[in-house]
């Protein structure tokens, strides 16, 4: 599903566990949302790597900086030849050099992971020094029950 309004689009993908059947390019699991969205600044996927799965190739890239952030279920990722042990909470940014490849170490849970690609040495400002706060008072609707 999604919603596109002037500034801001939304797509619901679904659950991380869904998508084990989603291929997009060369990999089953991921769902990359650059154009869904729209974005122009970055390239962000949403991935599911099933047990004991693992990407089939190394790669690198040109000019993007990489950050993987994991969500669920352990992995192994290996950057220049060293391997990190990866699970719920890990967060690890690789150089566009760094030479990458991820396996799943689990023989029954899924690893659930984002990975956010953005122009390496591009970031020129951030939340303190992009961010305005603006004097209005905060509304809300009332909320929607979900049952």
């Amino acid at each position: 599903m999604e919603t596109r309004q002037t500034n801001y689009t939304v797509n619901r993908a679904g659950a991380f566990s869904e998508f084990g059947s989603v291929t997009e390019g060369k990999l089953k699991g991921k769902i990359f949302l650059k154009d869904v969205l729209k974005l122009n600044s970055m390239e962000v996927s949403l991935n599911n790597l099933p047990p004991l799965a693992e990407v089939p190739f190394y790669h690198k890239h040109e000019e993007n900086e990489e950050l993987y952030v994991f969500l669920h279920g352990q992995g192994r990722l290996q950057v220049d030849g060293t391997e990190l042990d990866v699970f719920e909470g890990t967060s690890v940014r690789i150089a566009p050099d760094g030479v990458r490849v991820l396996r799943n170490t689990s023989a029954s849970d899924d690893l659930h992971f984002i990975v956010v690609q953005a122009k390496a040495n591009s970031l020129t400002q951030w939340v303190e020094t992009d961010g305005i706060i603006l004097e209005q008072p905060v509304k809300w609707q009332e909320p929607r029950v979900i049952e």
